[in-house]
């Protein structure tokens, strides 16, 4: 019986793992897409496009 229950818990931490994982690449790309609408803005050379 106790072999049910080790299975079960490889299975939770496994999802478990797997969905933080692609929660953190989300964020990471989240934050790639920003920093790059940060640059094409022109946000870090002094002559902006937009102003």
């Amino acid at each position: 019986m106790w072999f049910l229950q080790v299975v079960a818990t490889i299975i939770i931490l496994g999802l478990v793992f797997a969905l933080g994982l692609s929660q953190g690449e989300a964020q990471e790309r989240e934050r790639i897409e920003k920093q790059r609408r940060f640059e094409a803005m022109g946000g870090k050379n002094s002559s902006n496009k937009y102003f």
